[in-house]
């Protein structure tokens, strides 16, 4: 070894290096290809994100290139964390003068209105909304789509509160995006959120081919409560539990673009 030339050295250590990488790669192959089905996707659904920034130095701008690994569950912990401040629940009393939580709702302005599934509302009924800090108020005015199936309630809360309840209207994403096999989160959930996690498995679509009228997942949807929002991996919410004529499964749910045309509609009619 005295006798090589620093060249030399240089040359063995690349070598070295790469048959490591190789017995590496052959190892770590042979590894995956008999581990567990439930192990290779979760690394399969791994996702990696690039991020580059530019850091000057004396010469001129050296470009770093930075690569950070984001899982699934990453994905599913903040889409939860982004909404829930947006998610309610319509309370009313019950025939043992209980209160009982009959669905849940979105807000959808910053002055406290919110859309549910008209399945959790009755003319007959006196109701209160829930929000997510556990604070009480009670509705206003109403404005019922009985096409959609949707009811859209402004929240009576007094102007000279001090100081002003901060809303938090949900943000919805193009459910005419959606693929087959994309991944959902729904929270639904009586007295706190409860999380579902599932796949798009078939989408309905108007005449244009382009316009999706119907979201079937493998997400089975609690009845007891309706309105539960879906929401994609980005954050968005991209669909609502409400009835939706005939194309109402335990699985379906309505894509958020038809929500958006009848939000504009209502948040008009409310501000009458």
């Amino acid at each position: 070894m005295e006798d090589l030339t620093k060249h030399q050295l240089i040359l063995i250590v690349l070598l070295v290096t790469f048959v490591t990488s190789i017995a590496t790669g052959i190892i770590t192959f042979t590894l995956l290809s008999e581990a567990p089905v439930e192990i290779t996707q979760n690394i399969n659904r791994v996702v990696e994100r690039t991020i580059e920034r530019v850091v000057p130095t004396e010469g001129k701008p050296e470009k770093v290139v930075t690569t950070v690994v984001i899982n699934e569950e990453d994905r599913v912990l903040e889409a939860i964390a982004k909404n829930e401040k947006s998610i309610v629940r319509l309370k009313t009393l019950g025939a043992d003068g209980s209160e009982v939580v009959t669905g849940l709702g979105l807000v959808v302005s910053s002055d406290g209105v919110i859309v549910a599934d008209l399945r959790s509302y009755s003319n007959s009924s006196s109701y209160s909304i829930l929000f997510y800090d556990d604070r009480t108020y009670p509705i206003g005015k109403v404005f019922v789509d009985d096409k959609l199936g949707l009811v859209f309630i402004k929240t009576n809360i007094s102007q000279g509160e001090s100081p002003k309840y901060t809303f938090y209207p949900s943000t919805f994403g193009n459910s005419d995006g959606l693929k087959i096999g994309q991944s959902l989160v729904s929270i639904s959930g009586r007295d706190s959120n409860a999380a579902s996690i599932g796949r798009i498995f078939q989408l309905s679509f108007a005449e244009d081919k382009k316009t999706i009228t119907n979201i079937l997942s493998d997400i089975k949807i609690t009845k007891s409560h309706p309105g539960s929002p879906v929401l994609n991996l980005s954050s968005e919410v991209v669909g609502l539990e409400a009835p939706l004529g005939e194309l109402e499964t335990e699985y379906s749910y309505i894509p958020i673009n038809v929500v958006k045309g009848a939000t504009t509609k209502a948040l008009e009619e409310l501000a009458k």
